[in-house]
């Protein structure tokens, strides 16, 4: 009975070392967030990494890979080694002494920018750090939340950090990476999620790319005070819309220096190809006009486009706008 005893608890124990990986606690402090880069989606940011591990065999920073990297290079420094601590927290408790290593990253990494809501927009800033050489059967990073986080006084210039997460994820890959052994992707590999929610505090570039637009359509809608009766295509009805027309179109191509190309209908895309459509139908009332007037309703006409088409064309796009931004700053 007892060599059964004494085998089933060998068998457990044999188990639960098999089946629990290794483990370091890991943190991110995040020292500076700068060139937030909506054209070339891509933002920088240097950044601490620490490791506290029960052995010293145990080095995740040596081998630890910075994900969606565009360039970056590790500051050397007396700090990038390991050193012994004593585990006041005891983290790794009943052990004593635990090794500890820092390192600080600057790196310049990718960003998505979904800028639909401009300026009203909101975005998460991920730092995903992965452990490549082992698997998370082997190895897993335990989060140190209490001693992550971000610099406070930072100065995003025109942003503001409403949250900051520490997440570790376990992350498949639909592959063998030519493992001979392997008929089927098996692994997954830990990985350490920094995720930093900012929000714009700042919406004067939006008056900046909005002014044109605005102006186009205000000149446009003062064309209805215009008679229509001239007949060449130069009369300054038509040239007023023509104008308008172009520098609606050439405006709403200067976004793109500033937001970057991007195949979502963005609210500054909203308000142009709104006040684009305007300006056209200013145009064919314009040609509706002169038909009236060429039929001896000049008077009507005239009354049609000042008491009824300007307030409705005005009306409807200040409508139009209110109703747009209210959304975007709703969804953000």
């Amino acid at each position: 009975m007892i060599l059964v005893w004494l085998w089933v608890g060998a068998s457990g124990a044999f188990a639960a070392t098999v089946s629990s990986p290794q483990t370091c606690r890991v943190g991110i402090y995040i020292a500076a967030l700068r060139d937030l880069n909506l054209p070339e989606k891509q933002f920088s940011s240097d950044f601490y990494v620490w490791s506290v591990c029960p052995s010293e065999e145990l080095q995740p920073l040596t081998s630890m890979k910075v994900l969606n990297v565009e360039d970056f290079h590790n500051f050397k420094a007396a700090f990038d080694s390991t050193l012994p601590r004593k585990d006041l927290p005891k983290w790794f408790y009943p052990k004593n002494n635990v090794y500890w290593s820092e390192r600080k990253i600057r790196a310049t990494l990718y960003q998505r920018w979904d800028v639909s809501n401009f300026p009203f927009d909101r975005h998460t800033l991920t730092i995903a750090l992965e452990e490549p050489t082992k698997n998370a059967s082997q190895f897993v990073y335990t989060p140190d939340f209490e001693n992550s986080g971000y610099q406070p006084n930072m100065n995003l210039d025109g942003w503001e950090i409403t949250h900051f997460k520490l997440v570790e994820q376990k992350v498949p890959y639909a592959s063998t990476f030519g493992d001979p052994e392997l008929t089927a992707p098996q692994d997954s590999y830990s990985r350490l999620v920094a995720a930093i929610d900012i929000k714009r505090v700042k919406f004067f570039s939006f008056f900046k790319l909005t002014i044109g637009v605005y102006i186009a359509f205000a000149v446009a809608m003062l064309s209805f005070f215009y008679d229509s009766d001239t007949v060449n295509l130069t009369s300054p009805r038509r040239a007023i819309y023509v104008g308008a027309l172009f520098a609606a179109l050439l405006n709403m191509r200067v976004q793109e220096s500033v937001l970057g190309r991007t195949e979502d209908l963005t609210l500054v895309d909203q308000i142009h190809i709104a006040a684009i459509l305007y300006i056209f139908g200013a145009g064919f009332i314009s040609v509706y006009s002169r038909l009236m007037s060429e039929s001896g309703q000049k008077q009507q006409a005239k009354w049609l486009d000042r008491q009824i088409f300007f307030r409705l064309f005005t009306g409807s796009f200040v409508v139009f706008n209110v109703v747009a931004i209210a959304y975007a700053i709703i969804v953000g």
